[in-house]
Formats: C-alpha cells, structure tokens, sequence
C-alpha cells in the first residue's frame, strides 16, 4: 500500500510528457534526496512510494507538480533503457489501452496514448524528451495533435544508488477536457496514480516482464 502524503492527489495518469525546452522541477534536483524528510526517506529506503503533499522544485514552476520518490532494484542503466520504450506503457499501466510511436528522433518522441475508462476514451500525443546523460526525461502535449487533454507534463528523474538500486523522483500535471465527465476525471486524477506508480514499479523491478491483468497471455 502507498503512504500518501496529500489528499486530493492531482494525477493519474503516468504517461511520460513537458514543452520542450521549458525548465522543469526535476532539473533542481541535485540528490536523489533532497527536499525530503527523514521520515520520508526512510519508507522510501524501506521499499515504499511516497506520494508528496508540496512540490519540492524551486522557482516559478514551485507548487504546480504532484510528485513522488521511489527506489527501484534494478541498476540505473537498466532503469533508464525501460523506460526509454515508453510505447510499451500499455503494457503495464491500467486504463492504458494504446501506446504508439509516430516518430522517434532519438533525442525525442513522440507516441500516441488511447486512454478507455468505461464508454470514454482519451485520445492524445506526447513528446518525449530524453537526456541520458542526466538520466532524465520529460513530456508534454504535442500542440499540433488534436488532444482530448488540456494540459499534460511530467518528467522521471534517476539517481544510483548502488550497483542494484535507483532512486527516482517523478512529478507530473494533466488537466482533462470539459467534455469528460466529473466523475471520471476526479478518478482518472486523483485515484489511479497509486495504482500507476505501483505498476511501474512492477515493471522495472521485474525487468520489464511484469504485464497488467489481461495482458499476460497477449
């Protein structure tokens, strides 16, 4: 089970995306720790997710990210090289029915996401931005695709811990369409990121062999 920190967490979905170029809370962070209490880095340690009540970045873009820090146990050139196929998010994260590349330009992407909750479904495109040498990426919204979403980005920063272990911090924002129903967005916002950060974790921990339910016999 994840501690959560907040109430209202704003969030669900995990999806990998920010404006390109635009200055991001991760790019503040120069330990894996920073910003976090002893408490927290100790369930963090322990093997739990800890979800953020206050944004830990610096500067204008403070207070506008729901974050989360976490340890995975797999080497962080291991963690990197999973999550740099972020066409295979469909293949863990729940409600996540699609992932697709369009174009991949080795420094960035761009991938097409199909979200079904119930008779909705979400349509939209990310770009990816990557930085190995920082073992950092970030996303946003492809302005020029005609997206079911207002507003997405988020970013996954990692740090080595040891030869086994990464320690990573994630932070995100989506805002959803007005044509969305309340209750479906307060869902898709607030519960599923629990849900999601869990499956990830899955995921990397399993060297990407972990698949949602449903998708083990595909």
């Amino acid at each position: 089970m994840i501690p959560r920190e907040t109430k209202g967490v704003v969030s669900g979905f995990i999806l990998l995306a920010v404006i390109a170029g635009a200055q991001t809370p991760a790019a503040s962070f120069k330990t894996a720790w920073e910003g976090l209490t002893p408490g927290q880095i100790s369930r963090i340690k322990a093997g739990q997710i800890v979800i953020l009540g206050k944004d830990q970045s610096k500067g204008k873009e403070a207070q506008r990210f729901i974050q989360a820090a976490m340890i995975f146990d797999q080497p962080v050139d291991t963690v990197w090289k999973l999550f740099r196929q972020t066409d295979r998010q469909a293949q863990y994260l729940p409600r996540l029915d699609k992932a697709v590349t369009v174009e991949d330009q080795g420094s960035w992407n761009k991938v097409d996401f199909l979200v079904k909750f119930a008779l909705i479904k979400i349509d939209y495109r990310v770009q990816h931005n990557f930085e190995p040498d920082h073992y950092y990426f970030y996303w946003s919204l492809d302005p020029g695709y005609k997206n079911d979403l207002k507003h997405l980005e988020g970013y996954w920063k990692l740090f080595r811990v040891d030869e086994n272990h990464t320690a990573a911090r994630y932070g995100t924002i989506v805002n959803t369409s007005n044509l969305i129903p309340k209750s479906i967005q307060g869902y898709l916002t607030r519960k599923d990121l629990p849900a999601s950060l869990e499956a990830v974790k899955k995921y990397i921990n399993s060297n990407g062999e972990y698949k949602k339910p449903g998708e083990e016999k595909l």
